[in-house]
């Protein structure tokens, strides 16, 4: 496949001399504290933190939180003088991320010495590596996959859905499975979770004919401007590239979806839904897609990192507005939860975003459930394995999507 090919020659341009991370923002001495919040109201006393500037709540829960080092001395006080217990798992994040990056730099200079030309998810893929692999399905599999650009990026990045039908690649004539991952862009392991799916069920597809009695459309990066700038520039880079303000960059794509959208008048903060809902090319190429099966969409999972949890709708108020077939996500749940232990993964928690964590409106599964009528939706929060959180290691990617596959499995057959 020319893919392969196209690999050895990127390994190679990193190797000599490409010095794609001149400009990486240093989180040096930058530390993170995973907190024991055993109350409702020491939940919302912690969130006090969440939209100040040095402060990074690392998962859903806000549990784990990254902190500048101007700030760690008045944060560790806050945290006595409140009660909470904690521990400093990281102690300085920007040795993670240099971890991270010598790994791939020596994945890449061996690669291209071997001239091994083959798929294999030992590292984390770029998006143009992404992009020429489904391209080349495409070309390889004429019967079995599409693949098209659905929109562009504020920086003029296509936008790919990749279709996998057994209908000569042509998504709707059976219930459909809509997946998309990096809509959060540093969440690198989601990402590769998907990859590692279309690479199962593409290139091994005669031992899924189970999962091919549905069709699947999936975008695995659904925010290529943030993907390339975690990779390039800021490896914790959470939102898209729009200019927000003058001063600050970014809309969160998980709040700028048009059910129960809310304002948020802080465009500095990771979690700014933007002017409007659908403001952004990004969600507006998406739903696109989206309302091109509508209800014929049996399963609709949005793959993010990290926390180990499964979650369905709706997450936009408190007490928590359930989903009509609430017992039936529980279910599903449940069962995708079940098939990942089986094979000696972690245990997922299964539940209502609202209630496990807290509100969030404008929010992707919410959507799918409330406006398409998606039968089923949900948020995937995979594994950050242990402490790394989103530099996972990229000796575990392998192990998390082998694990995560159950998951897509499970709820493919069972939707």
């Amino acid at each position: 496949m020319k893919f392969y090919g196209a690999i050895v020659v990127l390994l190679a341009l990193a190797v000599f001399g490409q010095s794609s991370f001149a400009e990486q923002v240093s989180y040096r001495d930058y530390k993170v504290y995973s907190i024991n919040v055993d109350s409702a109201e020491k939940h919302t006393i912690l969130k006090r933190w969440q939209d100040v500037k040095g402060v990074d709540f690392w998962d859903r829960a806000g549990y784990r939180v990254m902190i500048h080092p101007s700030l760690q001395a008045a944060f560790e006080r806050f945290l006595s003088m409140n009660s909470f217990t904690y521990e400093r798992i990281i102690e300085d994040v920007e040795a993670t991320i240099e971890a991270e990056r010598k790994y791939d730099q020596e994945y890449r200079r061996r690669k291209a010495a071997s001239g091994r030309a083959t798929v294999d998810f030992e590292h984390f893929w770029t998006n143009a590596e992404i992009n020429d692999y489904l391209d080349e399905l495409a070309q390889t599999f004429p019967s079995l996959v599409s693949v098209e650009t659905i929109g562009t990026s504020h920086e003029g990045r296509p936008i790919k859905s990749i279709t996998i039908s057994t209908n000569n690649g042509v998504a709707g004539s059976k219930p459909v499975v809509f997946v998309d991952g990096g809509i959060h862009a540093r969440e690198w392991a989601g990402v590769m979770s998907v990859v590692y799916l279309i690479h199962e069920l593409v290139e091994h597809s005669s031992s899924y004919a189970d999962m091919l009695n549905k069709d699947w459309v999936i975008i695995p990066v659904a925010n290529p401007d943030g993907y390339e700038f975690s990779h390039t520039n800021n490896r914790m880079w959470r939102k898209n590239r729009f200019p927000a303000t003058i001063l600050c960059t970014g809309i969160d794509l998980n709040r700028n979806w048009d059910y129960m959208w809310a304002f948020s008048s802080n465009a500095c903060s990771d979690s700014y839904a933007g002017e409007s809902a659908f403001s952004e090319l990004e969600t507006q190429a998406l739903n696109r897609v989206m309302q091109r099966y509508g209800s014929n969409i049996a399963l609709y999972l949005a793959v993010h990192t990290y926390g180990d949890m499964i979650l369905y709708p709706y997450g936009y108020a408190w007490p928590f507005v359930p989903v009509a077939n609430q017992a039936g996500h529980i279910a599903l749940g449940v069962q995708a939860r079940d098939a990942v232990t089986a094979v000696g993964g972690p245990q997922y928690i299964v539940g209502n975003s609202a209630e496990i964590l807290y509100t969030a409106n404008g929010c992707s599964d919410d959507y799918a459930a409330g406006v398409i009528g998606a039968q089923y939706a949900y948020t995937l929060e995979l594994t950050g394995g242990g402490s790394n959180g989103f530099d996972l290691p990229a000796s575990q990617i392998q192990a998390v999507a082998t694990q995560t596959f159950q998951i897509y499995r499970t709820m493919a057959n069972n939707s």
